[in-house]
């Protein structure tokens, strides 16, 4: 009689989760399909710059967006790209498993994560002790992890976070002040040092009908890390515009 929620798995129909409520009718079922291919960077069409972010060998990636702007979707082609390049044990700790990966040259490990930052929190410290070479945070709520990410990013891993963010430079300082105050400074520092790129995606409705996927792509160059480091962040939206020529673009290009 209490409100659930679980998933479940039928041959040849696919993955369907299951949710029960109660409302002034009585008590309820919704049965929600669930999608098991994962994206492609060829289906989004994904630049060249983008797709480079997964062959990183390790640093801290982020991916930017509002609530429905597609980017677990954009998340989950940079997780098929290393899924189909490299030989490499991938964790991914997500709040809703959408999109499945199959095994290929990767071994890919996707946990669903219930609860708040605390909860969070331990299951990024635990996917950690296993010793992956690829960690994908969906989602980031919780201020303490931000510098477990950015010590894992240092130490070897790429890691690729999601966060909701209008743009690449707001997802850079959402991240930063993530942080407590007093941590900020070295934060910062540790960022320009991992930083490697940050895509950002929002959805528009086309004139005939659809939706176009607008991207805006910030990546770790020499302007970009310094002001990073400096704690100049009003000056991303500045060192983006000049950094077209290693394949940056803004939303006001797409």
């Amino acid at each position: 009689g209490e409100i659930a929620e679980w998933l479940r798995e039928y041959p040849e129909l696919g993955r369907i989760r299951c949710t029960t409520f109660n409302d002034h009718r009585g008590p309820g079922v919704i049965l929600q399909m669930i999608a098991t291919r994962a994206a492609t960077a060829e289906l989004l069409g994904l630049s060249r710059e983008v797709q480079a972010l997964a062959t990183e060998s390790q640093g801290l990636v982020l991916v930017a967006g509002a609530r429905v702007s597609g980017k677990s979707t954009l998340l989950s082609a940079l997780v098929d790209l290393v899924n189909r390049q490299r030989a490499e044990f991938v964790i991914t700790l997500e709040r809703q498993i959408r999109l499945v990966h199959d095994n290929r040259a990767a071994l890919v490990s996707q946990r669903e994560i219930r609860g708040g930052a605390d909860e969070a929190l331990a299951a990024a410290r635990s996917a950690l002790r296993e010793g992956p070479d690829v960690l994908v945070i969906d989602d980031l709520i919780s201020p303490h992890m931000v510098p477990l990410i950015l010590t894992a990013a240092s130490e070897g891993l790429l890691v690729f976070v999601s966060m909701a963010a209008p743009s690449t430079s707001d997802a850079v300082q959402r991240f930063i002040e993530l942080a407590a105050p007093e941590m900020r400074g070295a934060v910062q520092a540790a960022m320009a040092e991992s930083f490697r790129g940050a895509v950002a995606q929002t959805l528009l409705k086309k004139a005939g009908g659809g939706l176009i996927a607008p991207r805006e792509v910030l990546l770790a160059t020499a302007p970009v890390t310094r002001v990073i480091s400096e704690g100049q962040l009003a000056q991303l939206p500045h060192a983006l515009e000049s950094g077209r020529k290693h394949g940056m673009q803004s939303f006001a290009e797409t």
